[in-house]
């Protein structure tokens, strides 16, 4: 993360390394890489974000014991800002692209 740059509420990272529950594996393919996006949603102690996370296809990370009659609330992973990287900032009128 640029050190000059603060994450804000919604704002959407990239994982350095996707995020790969072992509940979550055993029920893709192989070549599935993981939860590799997150958006915003909480601050920590010090370097820490907790994150809503996504795939590459948009799949919401669900606790995978909720049972489909129950409200479904996406969970949240807390992860080092060290271990993310800026990819959209949230604004007034939707996303800003980084990239």
């Amino acid at each position: 993360m640029a050190k000059n740059y603060r994450l804000s509420l919604g704002d959407i990272v990239r994982l350095k390394h996707p995020y790969r529950s072992q509940d979550w594996a055993a029920r893709k393919s192989s070549s599935w890489r993981g939860f590799e996006f997150g958006i915003v949603a909480e601050f920590g102690d010090d370097e820490k974000v907790s994150l809503f996370l996504y795939d590459a296809d948009g799949q919401l990370f669900l606790v995978p014991a909720l049972s489909p009659q129950a409200l479904v609330i996406p969970t949240y992973v807390e992860f080092d800002v060290t271990e993310l990287v800026r990819y959209e900032i949230v604004t007034e009128s939707g996303y800003s692209s980084l990239e």
